[in-house]
């Protein structure tokens, strides 16, 4: 699975509830509100539909800006040996 997580903000307080009921349409997760901004997490099988997903977010009516805040890697949710693998570099 890949995750990605952002931030909407609604053209005004009154178009805020028209964004969540779009946003829970398209399956997309409303993790938090506060005045104009929406919190959001989208969740898809591949890195092309949520790249298609986050794009479609600027076509809901009442969306002034969408942002960005997390994305993760294709493959980052799997195992080696039945733990999370990752190679870590020492930092000098």
């Amino acid at each position: 699975m890949i995750f990605s997580s952002g931030f909407i903000e609604a053209d005004d307080d009154d178009r805020v509830q028209n964004v969540i009921d779009e946003l829970q349409k398209r399956n997309m997760e409303v993790t938090g509100i506060k005045n104009e901004k929406i919190v959001f997490l989208v969740e898809r099988e591949t890195t092309g539909e949520v790249k298609a997903a986050l794009d479609s977010l600027k076509n809901i009516d009442g969306v002034r800006s969408v942002y960005l805040a997390y994305y993760s890697l294709d493959g980052g949710d799997e195992t080696e040996g039945g733990t999370a693998f990752i190679e870590t570099q020492p930092v000098s």
